[in-house]
């Protein structure tokens, strides 16, 4: 362990990773993710979350810095947007029809507001997420094929079992796996986005930003959408909730979730830096 370069860089995602089902950030957390901010290191977030549902833990946390939606399809502050990057305009309109041929629940997420569109009627899964997930501030229930759409969305989701979401990401993979960058970021959910976009790009694009090497970047996550940045990083932290492969991805594996994992990961990291 010795012999790492120091950490300035520390990306973390957050369902799952810093919050659970009750979506607070625990007190041992807050606690050591403040710690880091003082101690110099830019922590940022990095979430498939809208930036509306984003802002109030970033704001919790201290977190000042350029901060990652849309699994890093858009990164931006409070005010400044970094970068972005839509779907295609010649695929999206192509995912719909896939969705709807295999009748799963569709919600598109434009970038120009936080409206998300969801595919009427809502089903039991599409209610279930807006419930216990991400409680985003305005949905309207449209056609998605016929909506006029001003612009290409930044991300169309699947609602579904798990089992159906698995199936369906192989057939999108067999589909659109050169021309989209398509995920799991939970079992019930399967996200389209630009083919550009991941995690693992979105820290190098801020190691970029903010002129690091990537050897001096830490992430932590628990997610199949959590693995391209933890490939990235320097070092990275999968929580103990996370899948074996998401586990096998990282260097390190901590507590769960619910254990607080991510202040066991800074505490190491802030540890290692001296």
């Amino acid at each position: 362990m010795t012999g790492r370069p120091k950490v300035k860089l520390l990306a973390i995602d957050l369902d799952d990773t810093l919050i659970g089902q009750d979506l607070r950030v625990s007190n041992r957390n807050r606690r050591a993710i403040r710690r880091a901010i003082r101690s110099g290191i830019i922590v940022t977030l990095l979430t498939g979350r809208t930036f509306s549902t984003t802002l109030p833990f970033a704001k919790k946390l201290g977190i000042t810095h350029t901060f990652g939606c849309f699994q890093g399809a858009l990164l931006r502050g409070k005010t400044k947007v970094l970068t972005s990057r839509t779907l295609p305009p010649q695929n999206f309109l192509e995912v719909i029809r896939f969705g709807l041929k295999h009748k799963v629940q569709l919600c598109v997420y434009a970038l120009d507001h936080d409206t998300v569109y969801f595919q009427r009627p809502l089903d039991r899964f599409g209610k279930e997420y807006l419930d216990r997930i991400e409680q985003v501030p305005q949905i309207s229930l449209v056609n998605l094929l016929s909506y006029p759409f001003t612009h290409p969305p930044i991300k169309i989701q699947f609602v579904a079992g798990p089992e159906k979401i698995i199936h369906l990401e192989k057939l999108a993979k067999r589909e659109w796996g050169k021309s989209l960058y398509i995920t799991r970021s939970r079992v019930n959910l399967l996200e389209f986005l630009h083919p550009h976009v991941s995690k693992g790009f979105a820290l190098k694009y801020l190691a970029d930003h903010y002129k690091l090497d990537l050897a001096q970047t830490a992430a932590i996550g628990d997610g199949y959408n959590d693995v391209p940045m933890l490939k990235t990083a320097g070092v990275s932290f999968a929580v103990k909730n996370a899948p074996a492969e998401v586990e096998r991805a990282a260097d390190f594996v901590v507590a769960s979730c619910d254990q607080d994992g991510v202040a066991e990961a800074i505490e190491w990291i802030l540890k290692n830096r001296r």
